[in-house]
C-alpha cells in the first residue's frame, strides 16, 4: 500500500481538522452565548439586583441550614 502525501492529507487529515473546526465554531458560539448572559446579569446587577440576589442566596441558605439540623456541610 503505497500511498502519496497527498492520499493522507485528503483521506486522513482533512477530515479531522474538519471535525474540530466543527466543534471550535460550537465551543465559540456557546463562549459567545455565556458572554452575553454574563453581560446580562452583570448589567441587572448594577441596577439595583445585588440586594434581590443577596436576599436570594440567605433564603437558600436559611432552608438549607433548616434542612441540615443547623450544620451546614
Amino acid at each position: 500500500m503505497d500511498r502519496t502525501i497527498t492520499d493522507v492529507v485528503t483521506l486522513e487529515v482533512i477530515p479531522v481538522v474538519r471535525v474540530a473546526l466543527r466543534e471550535l465554531t460550537e465551543l465559540r458560539s456557546a463562549v459567545q452565548l455565556l458572554g452575553e448572559r454574563v453581560d446580562a446579569l452583570t448589567t441587572e446587577l448594577a441596577e439595583g439586583g445585588l440586594p434581590e440576589l443577596i436576599r436570594l442566596a440567605a433564603g437558600a441558605l436559611r432552608t438549607l441550614d433548616t434542612h441540615n439540623g443547623g450544620r451546614r456541610s
